[in-house]
């Protein structure tokens, strides 16, 4: 898995100031040689004429600002060019560079158009993308002349509230893109000005030639030897329209266990991140802004200590709670203490004392309600047992059978001396705790491969306790998230239990695809990502390796589809900017529609736009969101709650007219709307004394309903594709 990738921390500025011409060279450290002093100065001068070969820097900023520092073996400089104190207005550019490669670029003398805070209201570009991508690749093959040939370019952002379009480019060698060797441009929209310039960049690097990689055909089979299909049953919940609640449901998914680097030219995992941390590497990029990189989303984390998903709590007055302690059916908190003193796993002794206990109700997912017993004991003042022990100790007890749900230990007293872990003792112990605490659903249940894994060492230190995991089979399957985990220390102490277990849910049939047919189902939906990453050694030298990978991907094991991890629908367009509509092409709306793409604005991240559909209240609000802002009060919902699921469509339904009152709701509020006599109709078939009339009159003066050549506004329905005309016929009237 690979680790979050920071770039190097923005550059400390005003080293020196200087007023002449040429600068002269001050050094903050006075223990620098001679010798070093005039090595420094020659690189300084040959990076400084570089840039300034480069960049033009305009008379009024006469101010000089140095800083350089050492890194990776490579001299960063950062030039800052400004204007001088008491100036009218402070101007600056800035300039980065390692070597031949400008990293950073931020010209500050643009007064009208900056960054993303500044906007000049809602607006199409005045410049088309292709536009904007000429701009961004004249001014980066301007700045980086020798590495430009190696770039390709994208429009990556492009707002309608914003006067900044971003372009970013990515690095490619041998026609396959390299990580973290990327940038971005900051342009504004309608002038094509550039803001800033950042990029991250390997110097002095070697890339492996591709051409006896594996083929994707070949990286196919390999990854299938590597990679190991387990089927999960995966529990969702599904809103069930005629019991209105949402109801459980286990769905059987494929999860892999592979999902991170393989080596292109092997098909095994790759050794990139093992090499890197025996070499003391570091993830590397020049780049003077700083970068986060998510890592990879740990899916398969446990729920809570018995916890049940969607669980409802019920919360008890102090009146009921006193009512429940004198039920002769549920526990009290003295005959659990007893009980727990009893256990031998749980620890307690005279030693502790209870700090806190509530009882309280839960109801799982099959909506059967359970009374727990929540106990907090913690050692006594001046109370000191010999040897290894815990200071608190935490457990929850069915109230009304003493079975234990969950126990926990904190606060281990000399945890230092703990020795090793002696796993074949530790799991014996782990197994007879789970057949004593679970002794209803052991039964059902597995132990982990990784209980019995050899012991771990972590350079000077080594594991002194671990989770040892039972996971629940049922029908041969295994059911995600529904096990028994007990931790035992090194000293063979109970440190932690819990489980999680569903009841009263269907399980499906266990007829699935093989798993050579699953591979085969996943191969004509996903392809591998082919391309070269690396990390650099503490001298500077780069390290590269040719790679793929396949994204975290989870399949239906009965249909063999793509799904979410909990084996729903898988959206695989999450922005509407990548959606490719297959039932647009050659209608007349098909510029709007693919336009506003350009900006995010759509009507849905579905492949079928379904252009003639008549488009709902719901769908015309967030066009009008994504534009000029969002605003819940433009949707009418003026259907009763007596009318059928049909009349409530139908009345969703947006017309001409609703459309014109909902937009005006979005400028006019709804004391102003209401004053008689305001509002004269722009339109024959609108009376002034209409209660919309105020709206539609806002609509008419913004330009965004004309009418027609009669007068007349008309009421017909609007389909999907002529919503999203009429706002880009808005937005082209107002810019």
């Amino acid at each position: 898995m690979k680790k979050s990738m920071k770039a190097l921390a923005a550059i400390a500025a005003a080293v020196m100031s200087v007023t002449a011409c040429v600068p002269a060279l001050v050094y903050a450290d006075k223990n620098v040689s001679v010798s070093q002093a005039k090595e420094d100065k020659t690189e300084m001068e040959e990076a400084l004429k570089k840039v300034k070969t480069r960049v033009t820097i305009p008379e009024e900023l006469s101010e000089f600002e140095y800083d350089t520092k050492l890194t990776y073996g490579k001299k960063m400089f950062a030039f800052t060019w400004h204007t001088p104190d008491g100036a009218e207005q402070y101007k600056y550019i800035k300039a980065v560079i390692v070597g031949d490669v400008i990293n950073y670029y931020e010209d500050g003398t643009k007064t009208d158009s900056n960054t993303d805070a500044k906007s000049n209201g809602t607006s199409l570009a005045k410049l088309t993308e292709e536009e904007l991508i000429a701009k961004a690749k004249g001014y980066v093959k301007k700045l980086d002349p020798d590495i430009y040939p190696k770039l390709k370019f994208e429009l990556s952002r492009l707002s309608l509230n914003s006067n900044t379009a971003v372009v970013s480019f990515t690095r490619y060698e041998n026609g396959i893109p390299v990580t973290g060797n990327e940038g971005t441009v900051y342009l504004d929209k309608n002038t094509g000005a550039l803001t800033q310039m950042s990029l991250g960049w390997w110097e002095d690097a070697t890339f492996a030639d591709p051409t006896t990689a594996l083929t994707e055909e070949q990286m196919e089979t390999a990854y299938q030897s590597i990679c190991k299909l387990t089927p999960m049953y995966r529990l969702r919940y599904d809103w069930n329209e005629t019991a209105r609640k949402d109801v459980p449901k286990f769905t059987i998914v494929y999860n892999p266990d592979m999902t991170s680097e393989i080596d292109a030219f092997t098909g095994k995992a790759s050794t990139i991140w093992d090499d890197e941390s025996a070499a003391k590497g570091y993830d590397y990029y020049y780049n003077y802004e700083e970068y986060t990189y998510d890592e990879d989303a740990a899916d398969d984390v446990d729920a809570g200590a018995g916890a049940v998903e969607d669980a409802k709590q019920v919360n008890f007055t102090p009146a009921e709670l006193e009512k429940i302690e004198k039920d002769n059916s549920l526990i009290t908190a003295d005959k659990a203490t007893e009980m727990l003193k009893k256990d031998k796993y749980a620890g307690l002794t005279n030693d502790y004392e209870l700090q806190s206990y509530t009882i309280y109700s839960q109801k799982g997912s099959d909506d059967k309600e359970t009374y727990i017993l929540n106990l907090s004991y913690k050692i006594k003042s001046g109370a000191s047992p010999s040897g290894n022990y815990y200071a608190n100790i935490h457990a929850e007890q069915n109230a009304e059978t003493g079975e234990m749900l969950a126990m926990n230990k904190s606060g281990l007293k000399d945890s230092k001396e703990l020795p090793k872990l002696d796993v074949a003792k530790a799991n014996s112990i782990a197994k007879e705790v789970a057949k004593t605490y679970a002794k209803d659903i052991i039964s059902e249940c597995k132990s982990s491969p990784d209980n019995t894994r050899a012991m771990e060492t972590y350079g000077t230190s080594y594991e002194s306790s671990r989770m040892f995991v039972f996971n629940r089979y049922v029908n041969g399957i295994q059911v995600w998230q529904d096990d028994i985990n007990v931790r035992v220390d090194s000293l063979g102490n109970v440190v932690e239990y819990r489980f999680n277990y569903t009841e009263g849910v269907a399980f499906p049939s266990a007829d699935i695809l093989s798993t050579a047919d699953a591979f085969a189902k996943l191969y004509k939906q996903r392809k591998f990502d082919y391309y070269y990453d690396g990390w650099v050694t503490k001298d500077g030298s780069v390290h590269t390796y040719l790679v793929c990978k396949m994204e975290r991907f989870y399949l239906n094991a009965k249909t063999g589809a793509l799904c979410s991890p909990d084996g729903d629908k898988l959206y695989i367009y999450d922005d509407v900017r990548d959606v490719k509509y297959t039932d647009i092409k050659g209608i007349p709306q098909e510029q709007a529609i693919l336009e506003l793409q350009k900006y995010g604005v759509g009507v849905t991240i579905e492949k079928k736009f379904d252009p003639t559909a008549i488009i709902t209240e719901d769908e015309f609000k967030d066009l009008l969101s994504s534009t000029v802002g969002w605003y819940s009060y433009a949707v009418r919902n003026d259907y009763d709650e007596g009318d059928t699921e049909a009349a409530k469509q139908d009345k969703a339904e947006t017309t001409v007219r609703e459309a014109a009152e909902m937009f005006g709701k979005l400028y006019l509020s709804e004391d102003v709307a209401a004053l008689k006599g305001v509002f004269r109709s722009p339109f024959t078939d609108v009376k002034s004394t209409d209660g919309d009339v105020g709206y539609i009159a806002v609509a008419k003066a913004k330009g965004f309903v004309t009418g027609s050549p009669d007068g007349t506004l008309g009421n017909k329905k609007i389909t999907r594709a002529e919503a999203v005309q009429m706002i880009y016929d808005y937005l082209k009237h107002i810019s």
